[in-house]
């Protein structure tokens, strides 16, 4: 109960800083501060600054589909997690500027390859390695048009980002993401 108090305060004290100051400024020792934790809660609970920011996100997502268990698309998906990104985008600017190593960007990557394994079920493990490469770069495009909607001040709407990530889904995967 305890550890989850410190991370609860971790995490509160990094979103409320991010609303304020970008990613490359913010210390691990200014979370640290904030949430009134020490220096060893903190590496006992997360690797570094970035890890905070992605299970904040993380978490955040993950909340937002189990509350609502009916999506049945990536599309849908898409337009609810935008909203709360939107919601949110002060936040989202200040993360989506870093583009370094651990990098919410490299993150967005990973997740999207992770949904598609966890949404394809055994479909996934009789992949070939172009159908395992398609979902590796089209998770990439992914991520990287999302950052880029996200700095460019979520421009374009929804569906014209949809009709464009669309349009990149590799033939040979297709039928994961319909």
């Amino acid at each position: 109960m305890q550890k989850e108090g410190a991370r609860e305060r971790i995490t509160h004290a990094c979103l409320e800083l991010l609303n304020t100051t970008s990613l490359e400024s913010l210390r691990a020792q200014d979370i640290m501060v904030k949430a009134g934790v020490s220096r060893s809660t903190f590496y006992r609970l997360f690797l570094d600054k970035y890890e905070v920011v992605n299970w904040v996100y993380q978490k955040q997502v993950e909340e937002i589909i189990r509350d609502m268990p009916d999506l049945k698309s990536w599309k849908e998906w898409t337009f609810i997690i935008h909203d709360y990104m939107r919601e949110h985008k002060q936040f989202f600017r200040n993360i989506a500027s870093y583009r370094g190593q651990n990098s919410f960007e490299e993150f967005l990557c990973n997740y999207f390859m992770g949904n598609v394994k966890r949404t394809s079920g055994h479909i996934i493990e009789k992949m070939t390695e172009e159908q395992q490469y398609a979902v590796y770069a089209f998770s990439l495009v992914g991520a990287h048009a999302t950052v880029d909607w996200i700095l460019n001040g979520f421009q374009p709407d929804d569906a014209t980002l949809l009709r464009l990530l669309d349009a990149c889904i590799p033939s040979c995967i297709r039928m994961l993401y319909e």
